[in-house]
């Protein structure tokens, strides 16, 4: 029996759930003792992760180590500027520059292994939670260096970047929220953790064993044989078949990871919240992969705002500068899911859709029909909004799925 299992899809897994549970919760009462068991737990559960190995384990620990040197430095008594600004640059540059470098095939390649015979770096360059970690480590480097976070700890960060229910798929959390949970397991909260985990466990494996399950086989993933063969009607069904099995598998994946943080007592941000129940696209995405969204509009939008606020042609046009931003932050988003062109078409389309939503909500503010306004309050504007915010999302699905060469093979399919 070798140590290798998939996380929350394996029998050993959640036996070696119960078991670090046991160890943490027993050990509790100290909070170094604690510390130690979770690093320790994360390390051995980290390792049986497939396509996870010794080599992947001391890169997560470099890229980590390097950070948290970078945000110790920050959170030291100088009052340099200049000095300060380039250990953040610095910190924060090779935390992105790990996360190019493993994440997209482009800049793999960039390095050419041996005569450029044979295999691509990219054939065999990999790192599992590059995208999530690299988030983690990003946000402490920045906010040490706004004095937001004033002391950081190498056992504390090293558990919040390693901590194995949210290392796959998230949610992102926060360092302050993390490393205040800890501390000695408060008492009394035994059953309490065992009742919310459990059901978000089983919420979870509802999701993902059933409901993903169910809708797969409808998805345009699933679908065999050439898209220009599959017709209108298919090709909308396996859109909105996409979506829903996008939803069912992330959301299980954070219900699980959320309700296995519980059990060993401790609480991770939420990341879904009914997003096809929200009446515009703005709200879906305030409710869908929640610590993503805050994440980029901290550290995307907002500093992008500032930058524009400099500009001439900006600074007198609110309106156009929020939509330059948000058109730059879900660029971001759509970078940060993949390199290719059509994830930045995504990315950018939902930008545009939001900010149209954003002009949209401050005419409605001036609308002085009585009837107009009672619609916009209405359970019945709610519900045809939330099926209109629905229609667009699955459909702009077809730019998340495809690339150019499959988009112009879809247009015929549709066209014809």
């Amino acid at each position: 029996m070798t140590w290798r299992f998939e996380f929350y899809g394996s029998l050993q897994f959640w036996v070696a759930l119960m078991v670090v549970a046991v160890l943490v919760r027993a050990g509790g009462a100290s909070a170094r003792v604690k510390g130690v068991l979770l690093l320790a737990s994360s390390t051995a559960l980290l390792l049986a992760i497939p396509r996870f190995g010794l080599l992947d384990l001391v890169l997560v620990w470099a890229i980590t180590g390097s950070s948290f040197l970078a945000a110790r430095a920050l959170t030291g008594p100088s009052s340099d500027a200049a000095r300060r600004r380039s250990i953040a640059i610095a910190g924060g540059g090779l935390v992105l520059a790990a996360l190019a470098f493993f994440k997209y095939r482009y800049v793999q390649d960039l390095f050419s292994f041996g005569s450029g015979v044979g295999p691509a770096a990219s054939d065999y360059l990999f790192l599992l939670g590059i995208s999530y970690f690299s988030f983690k480590a990003l946000h402490v480097v920045i906010e040490t260096h706004r004095r937001s976070i004033t002391t950081v700890a190498a056992l504390d960060y090293f558990n919040y970047i390693t901590f194995f229910p949210s290392f796959i798929s998230g949610p992102i959390s926060r360092y302050p929220q993390f490393v205040e949970q800890l501390g000695p397991v408060p008492p009394g909260t035994l059953e309490s953790d065992l009742s919310r985990g459990g059901q978000r466990i089983v919420h979870g494996l509802f999701k993902k064993l059933v409901l993903a399950k169910l809708v797969f086989p409808f998805t345009l993933m699933a679908i065999g044989g050439s898209l220009d063969a599959v017709g209108r009607r298919g090709i909308a069904l396996g859109l909105y078949a996409s979506a829903l099995y996008f939803y069912f598998d992330f959301a299980a994946y954070s219900d699980l990871a959320i309700g296995a943080a519980r059990l060993l007592g401790m609480t991770l941000p939420e990341n879904f919240d009914n997003p096809f129940l929200r009446r515009n696209i703005r709200e879906l995405w305030t409710h869908w992969h929640m610590s993503l969204t805050s994440w980029l509009v901290d550290y995307v939008y907002w500093p992008v705002v500032r930058r524009l606020r400099q500009v001439a042609l900006f600074r007198p046009r609110p309106v156009l500068l929020s939509t330059a931003a948000m058109t730059v932050t879900f660029i971001a988003c759509g970078l940060w899911h993949g390199e290719a062109l059509n994830f930045i078409l995504w990315g950018a389309c939902h930008g545009v859709a939001i900010s149209l939503v954003t002009v949209y909500q401050r005419r409605k503010r001036t609308v002085r029909s009585p009837a107009l306004q009672r619609y916009f309050q209405s359970r019945t504007g709610a519900v045809i909004g939330a099926v209109g915010t629905f229609h667009f999302f699955a459909a702009a699905l077809v730019l998340f799925l495809f690339d150019l060469s499959q988009l112009r093979i879809l247009a015929r399919a549709l066209l014809r």
